[in-house]
């Protein structure tokens, strides 16, 4: 049997957390606490929350939050608290989630919803009577969660630190100041640093014409001067000497048929 009411009921959290290390207490109610019921917007701070907002938290489906009317639910609750400790204390405040933890009715489970059984006894005419009772109903489990910091310097340069010999950045800060703020940068960069000169295409055409011209120079600069040598039909023919071998240069005769001219042996 299905209480409509019941969604109007009320659930008061009350909650105590503590810091060891930074030896600090906190609780999520403020200090004038005042009657009402927690809102997502308008009151955020009130840890009274109703049962109608818990179950629609928790289950989004029309029908299945119906069913758990009837047969019962469990829902976990959980705090999960995030605090700031450089800043006021009172400033921190948990955050609430509703999730919920038994098998959906649309799933036909073995065991569905949650229910329990208890006895009632009693007395009549000298007769003890006892009456067991299943029970459907909803069943809260509250779990909370938390961390804590403080800003240290020592753990601060301890990161940076890390941070910087990952990264390689000391290796980087010490070639600048070596390179741009020392007074032997000259010579560590000449360590460093190694100078490429580049030609382009058309100077190494130019200097492999260079070399060739240089390489005919050599090669006929080894003949001696020309030499000349009277011939017997009153020509002169050039003479011209290399290293193992000598070229005879002679001039070109020209005759008719009539008139022939006796050959001369050289």
């Amino acid at each position: 049997m299905r209480i409509n009411e019941v969604l109007n009921f009320t659930l008061f959290i009350k909650n105590f957390i503590e810091f060891p290390e930074f030896h600090i207490k906190h609780k999520n109610m403020v200090d004038n606490l005042k009657p009402c019921v927690f809102h997502p917007e308008n009151a955020k701070d009130c840890p009274i929350f109703r049962l109608n907002y818990i179950i629609d938290q928790a289950e989004q489906n029309a029908t299945e939050r119906d069913l758990m009317l009837h047969y019962g639910g469990v829902i976990s609750i959980k705090l999960d608290w995030d605090c700031n400790l450089d800043r006021n204390i009172k400033v921190c405040k948990p955050k609430y989630s509703f999730i919920r933890l038994d098998v959906p009715f649309r799933e036909k489970p073995f065991s569905f919803g949650f229910n329990f059984r208890y006895a009632s006894y009693w007395k009549h005419k000298s007769t003890t009577y006892r009456a067991l009772t299943k029970a459907y109903g909803f069943r809260f489990i509250i779990a909370v969660s938390g961390k804590a910091g403080k800003f240290d310097i020592i753990t601060l340069t301890l990161n940076t630190g890390s941070i910087v010999g990952i990264f390689g950045f000391a290796t980087f800060f010490c070639d600048i100041i070596l390179l741009h703020l020392s007074k032997q940068a000259r010579i560590y960069r000449k360590h460093v640093f190694e100078a490429v000169r580049l030609k382009t295409r058309f100077n190494r055409v130019l200097k492999s014409s260079k070399d060739a011209i240089k390489n005919n120079e050599e090669k006929y600069s080894n003949f001696e001067p020309k030499k000349r040598r009277s011939l017997s039909n009153g020509t002169h023919e050039n003479i011209r000497k290399s290293h193992g071998q000598t070229v005879v240069m002679r001039p070109l005769t020209l005759f008719n048929s009539q008139q022939i001219i006796p050959s001369q042996s050289v």
